[in-house]
């Protein structure tokens, strides 16, 4: 008998110690009209797309499937927005209502629930910086300048707060994936370089997982796309349809100007570009406009509209997902890029008096 419970025992820890392969999520929502729910990931131009879908019978439905690693994905039901699920091998239930898409709880996931704590971390830290702002604007108004000070500072110092409540939990849950997605979201708001002390607490054995690796390309890329390292070299194609690279500004100053025709920055830089243009041409200045465009008729539209620009203008109508916004490490427009005769990065994202004046400087103009 002994043995026999022994042996009961250990197939029990033998089962609890095989990892799921497959993950189920069963559904169960009120105030539900739709006959179908969908399962949507984004894609690298930043549009949801529809990988699986689910019969809907009395609110409940379900998906079935695998995922190498834990992943965002988002569930769309009838009218209802789109909410977000980080799906990994295990059952994972959402409950709620379509009706408050907002109070919709999804459990079963550490992933989500790693990814919830930090969200909820970080506004908390927002809701204290509004906070703060109605204390600075009423100092202000009591012409309280020492207050003001003290204030501002404290407002200054609670995104580091931020990164350093991130980096303790990176640290005690270091193969988590939700809190490495969260972490991608922070890149827009934080420098890749500010971020790489949390990135680096990242455990290896989830180094292949998309968000970590998205990390590990930037910080890759910050690293050799610098000021005074070589320029990569691109492949697009320009208004008549001839490819264009670096070879054919060989032995000038280029200036590389992202913009799209959508991006109202865009037109009011080009006329900053052309007194610059029409100033520095004539000592060796080039300007090559990429566009991040996805529609050529869009493209060539904005492009083509007066005043002409003298300069050459081009794009592989691929939007963010050119291989020129990792190469040049783009993560908004409009932005620039100066590239020496020899090929070296002299300027990263030149603004209009920062740029003009290294100009004026190299010309002597």
């Amino acid at each position: 008998m002994r043995n026999f419970f022994i042996s009961i025992l250990l197939l029990l820890s033998l089962t609890a110690c095989v990892k799921k392969d497959r993950y189920v999520i069963h559904g169960n929502l009120r105030c539900v009209n739709a006959q179908e729910a969908y399962m949507l990931e984004m894609n690298q131009l930043g549009e949801l797309i529809v990988t699986d879908s689910a019969t809907i019978r009395n609110g409940d439905f379900k998906f079935r499937g695998h995922v190498d690693y834990p992943t965002m994905r988002f569930i769309k039901v009838g009218s209802c927005r789109p909410f977000d699920v980080f799906v990994e091998n295990e059952e994972i239930n959402i409950r709620g209502s379509v009706l408050y898409p907002d109070e919709i709880t999804v459990t079963g996931s550490n992933a989500q629930n790693d990814l919830n704590f930090l969200m909820n971390e970080h506004k908390n830290i927002s809701n204290k910086r509004s906070s703060i702002l109605v204390k600075i604007s009423n100092a202000k108004k009591q012409r309280d300048p020492q207050l003001v000070k003290r204030l501002t500072a404290h407002y200054d110092a609670l995104p580091d707060s931020l990164l350093l409540i991130t980096e303790r939990f990176v640290a005690s849950n270091p193969t988590s994936i939700g809190a490495a997605y969260f972490v991608c979201s922070l890149s827009e708001s934080f420098s890749i370089t500010k971020l790489e002390p949390i990135i680096n607490r990242f455990d290896p054995a989830i180094s292949m997982s998309q968000y970590v690796r998205y990390l590990n390309d930037e910080l890759a890329l910050t690293r050799n796309f610098k000021e005074g390292s070589e320029a990569p070299d691109f492949h697009l194609t320009d208004l008549d349809g001839e490819d264009i690279s670096m070879a054919n500004f060989k032995g000038k100053y280029l200036y590389i100007d992202f913009g799209a025709s959508w991006c109202k920055e865009t037109e009011a830089r080009n006329e900053i570009l052309m007194d610059l243009y029409h100033r520095y041409h004539p000592y060796g200045l080039d300007i090559l406009s990429v566009s991040l465009d996805t529609n050529e008729d869009d493209w060539r539209d904005f492009a083509c509209r007066e005043p002409e620009l003298p300069w050459t203008q081009a794009s592989d109508l691929l939007y963010w997902a050119s291989p020129m916004t990792k190469q040049y490490h783009i993560n908004q427009i409009p932005h620039g890029v100066l590239i020496n005769p020899d090929g070296k990065i002299a300027r990263v994202d030149g603004k209009r008096i920062t740029l003009g004046y290294y100009l004026k400087k190299t010309f002597g103009q």
